[in-house]
């Protein structure tokens, strides 16, 4: 019974055996208590993590809403004006069109006006050639005539003098 045996075919154990078992127990009990703190301070500042993701994400969020808000006022804005441009264009266009139809207006007016003028210049400019055909017609007569008279008193002059007939030119 040395070995620790009784005769029920029970193992007793002996107090140093019990003893090292209680030692060593408490040294496993001990490395599971620091393991534990361990955990405990891992977990509070996951924690304190968990609370501050919170915390950001709940700023990213109203960041995002407020971002949002404006890319929303700015695509009404672009709309405004992408509306403003092609009204604008529109307007521009009618008012090109508009004018282009009054310039084309103006200038038929202008050659229609040019062409009456020009008619009427070439009348009056026919009726001067013929005015002026006229007088000359009567001046070319008047010229033969003086020429022939001057031929005349050239032919005769002397002669007539010679008679006498202008001696009271003397």
């Amino acid at each position: 019974m040395a070995n620790g045996t009784n005769g029920n075919g029970e193992t007793r154990k002996t107090v140093a055996q019990i003893a090292k078992e209680v030692v060593q127990q408490k040294t496993s009990i001990e490395v599971l208590r620091n393991e534990v703190k361990t955990v405990a301070n891992v977990n509070e500042k996951l924690d304190g993590t968990i609370d501050k993701l919170t915390e950001i994400s709940s700023s990213i969020k109203s960041m995002l809403a407020v971002h949002e808000e404006k890319l929303s006022k700015n695509e009404e804005v672009d709309k405004a004006i992408f509306t403003l441009l092609e009204n604008r264009r529109k307007e521009s266009e009618n008012k090109f069109e508009d004018l282009h139809s009054r310039l084309n207006k103006s200038v038929v007016n202008l050659r229609e006006e040019v062409e009456l003028s020009e008619k009427r210049l070439m009348c009056e400019i026919k009726q001067l050639n013929i005015n002026l055909g006229d007088r000359v017609g009567v001046l070319e007569k008047y010229r033969w005539m003086i020429i022939g008279g001057a031929i005349i008193v050239g032919l005769w002059g002397p002669e007539m003098i010679d008679r006498g007939w202008f001696s009271w030119l003397q």
